[in-house]
């Protein structure tokens, strides 16, 4: 083989792609190279313009998601920790935009990795796609802002309340939502009640009753940072955190008014779970889910404030929570494989032929006694006709001692 001088070496981006393509600055890891590939050979050249998650341009034109990030809102970042100012800062184009940014939650997806995932299984406008374990709401929302319409389902009511008011905060109108942080002592007074739910109900105007529920969002987030803080209380965060929200909101649908015309549907499935999803037999053209990783974060326990002010028995929610339930590590495996078949068995029953679905699963084996969860799953897909077709290999940050990787498993049914 003829030798070559190393500054003679074509990049190895353009033996990937054309000379043509500028991928993101942000794309720095493997996985999301492999993601940007796959996207590129799935989409045609309109679809990657509109669509992709981790182009830049393409012949020197800007794709619309470079476009819509590309107004980075610094209500993210005032007033925050440095490590806080540099996850937005640095997740820019994969988790610091439109809603995403609003409580950021333990364990999320990244937004931009599911905007991907949609992109290389072919889901399209027109289609619906479900997230039976949806917590914040991460691929409901992401799938909206590409016109998909979908379904949310999570066992925390709190989740529940969060996809919810993502979503919706959308389409909130400008100029009921602009002021609202100045009325902030107010508000604060509003919400510290014993039973807001009662409060909400009198509202009868549905856009007034969006930019409450932003409100209560943003009391929620602030009464959790009280518990773990002990330089400003309850009501002075709320000030700074409902601040933060309003700008935040205010500043995307400004931004990107034309960009985002046709918001897909989100439906919040009430008094439903992963292991009884209320929907119809092959119904569902792309599922999307992560399932709690309760090994490494016990998320009722997380959510603990937000949950008993809203009115919810921890106990009664522990119980049904994937992961948590059993005396010891042995009896919690044996009950989260239970879980995970009977979850896999409904997902095969409401997706539609030849369609796939994406799970993203992470292993803690310290905890695990050395077992792997994602291999019990795909045996239990197995079981009900979800052929692995792929999978992905993806490091974890910001679980430390937790877990170090997870797998992006891909699931077609036969």
């Amino acid at each position: 083989m003829e030798t070559k001088n190393f500054y003679h070496i074509p990049s190895m981006l353009n033996s990937l792609f054309n000379n043509q393509i500028e991928l993101l600055t942000s794309v720095t890891e493997l996985f999301e190279l492999e993601l940007a590939y796959l996207e590129y050979h799935c989409l045609n050249k309109d679809e990657l313009l509109s669509r992709s998650a981790y182009l830049k341009s393409i012949d020197g034109k800007p794709t619309q998601h470079f476009l819509m990030c590309n107004h980075h809102s610094r209500a993210l970042t005032e007033t925050r920790s440095v490590a806080t100012k540099n996850y937005f800062e640095n997740g820019q184009f994969s988790t610091g935009y439109a809603t995403h940014g609003l409580f950021p939650y333990r364990g999320k997806f990244h937004p931009q990795l599911i905007k991907a995932l949609i992109n290389i299984i072919g889901v399209k406008r027109g289609d619906t796609v479900l997230d039976p374990m949806c917590g914040s709401g991460t691929a409901n929302i992401e799938a909206s802002l590409m016109g998909i319409d979908s379904y949310a389902i999570d066992l925390s009511p709190f989740c529940q309340f969060m996809a919810k008011v993502k979503h919706e905060s959308l389409t909130t109108k400008r100029d009921i939502l602009s002021g609202i942080s100045a009325k902030a002592e107010q508000l604060f007074d509003f919400f510290n009640v014993a039973d807001v739910k009662k409060s909400l109900k009198k509202i009868n105007d549905t856009e007034k009753l969006k930019v409450y529920n932003l409100a209560l969002l943003a009391f929620l987030d602030a009464l959790g940072y009280s518990k773990r803080v002990t330089t400003s209380n309850h009501k002075e965060l709320f000030c700074k955190v409902l601040r933060r929200y309003e700008v935040t909101v205010f500043d995307f649908i400004s931004n990107n008014s034309e960009l985002i015309k046709e918001i897909g549907t989100v439906k919040v499935l009430e008094n439903a779970n992963a292991k009884n999803i209320p929907l119809e037999s092959a119904s569902i053209d792309g599922i999307i889910t992560s399932p709690p990783y309760s090994f490494a974060i016990d998320y009722i326990k997380n959510d603990e404030a937000q949950l008993q002010y809203l009115g919810y028995n921890i106990s009664e929610l522990q119980k049904d929570m994937i992961g948590l339930r059993g005396k010891n590590t042995t009896e919690r495996l044996n009950n989260y494989f239970q879980d995970m078949e009977i979850i896999c068995r409904e997902v095969s029953r409401v997706l539609k032929k030849d369609k796939y679905f994406v799970m993203i699963i992470g292993s803690n084996t310290n905890q695990t006694g050395g077992i792997r969860l994602e291999n019990k799953v795909i045996e239990s897909c197995k079981n009900y006709n979800l052929e692995l077709v792929k999978s992905i290999l993806k490091p974890i940050k910001g679980m430390r001692n937790t877990m170090k990787d997870e797998y992006i498993l891909f699931f077609q049914k036969q």
